[in-house]
C-alpha cells in the first residue's frame, strides 16, 4: 500500500512542471515564459514558495503561441487571439488582416526575386549600368511602390 501512495505522488508531482521544466519541455527561455504569463498567454496553474508552477496544459500553450509566432503573429496579436477564443468574428478578422498581409508580402518577395534574377542576367552587366535598374531607384527617390513599372 506504501508503493501505491509513493507511486501516486510522484505521479502527481510530474504533473505539475517549475519554469524551468517548462522551458526545457517547449525550448522557450524562462525570461519569454515569464512575459508571455505577463501578457496572459500562459499562466501558471499555482504558486510554491513565489515559484510558478504549470500543470501539462501550459506546453500546449506555450505550443499554440510558438506556432502563431511562426505562422507571423506578433505576441500583441496573439494576445487578442487567444483572448479572443470565444469571439468567432474577431479572429477572422484577426486572421483575414494576417492573410492580407501575408499576401503583400509574397507579392513583394516575388518582385524583389525579379529584380534580383534580372541582376544577376542584366545585359549591362552591372547595375550601375542597367537602365531598368537605375529608373527602379529613381521611382523609389519618388516615392513609387517596387511593384509599380519605372
Amino acid at each position: 500500500m506504501l508503493m501505491g501512495r509513493a507511486n501516486n505522488f510522484q505521479y502527481a508531482r510530474s504533473q505539475v512542471l517549475t519554469i524551468g521544466d517548462l522551458a526545457e519541455r517547449t525550448g522557450v527561455a524562462t525570461t519569454a515564459l515569464r512575459y508571455y504569463d505577463e501578457l496572459g498567454l500562459v499562466r501558471p496553474a499555482a504558486r510554491s514558495g513565489g515559484q510558478r508552477r504549470y500543470d501539462d496544459g501550459a506546453v500546449q500553450q506555450v505550443g499554440v503561441v510558438l506556432l502563431l509566432r511562426y505562422l507571423g503573429f506578433t505576441l500583441a496579436e496573439i494576445t487578442q487571439l487567444v483572448g479572443g477564443w470565444d469571439d468567432r468574428s474577431s479572429w477572422d478578422d484577426l486572421v483575414r488582416a494576417k492573410l492580407d498581409e501575408l499576401d503583400r508580402l509574397v507579392r513583394d518577395a516575388a518582385i524583389a526575386r525579379e529584380a534580383l534574377v534580372h541582376a544577376l542576367a542584366c545585359p549591362a552587366g552591372h547595375p550601375g549600368e542597367c537602365p531598368r535598374f537605375l529608373a527602379i531607384v529613381e521611382g523609389r527617390l519618388a516615392g513609387r511602390p517596387l511593384a509599380e513599372p519605372a
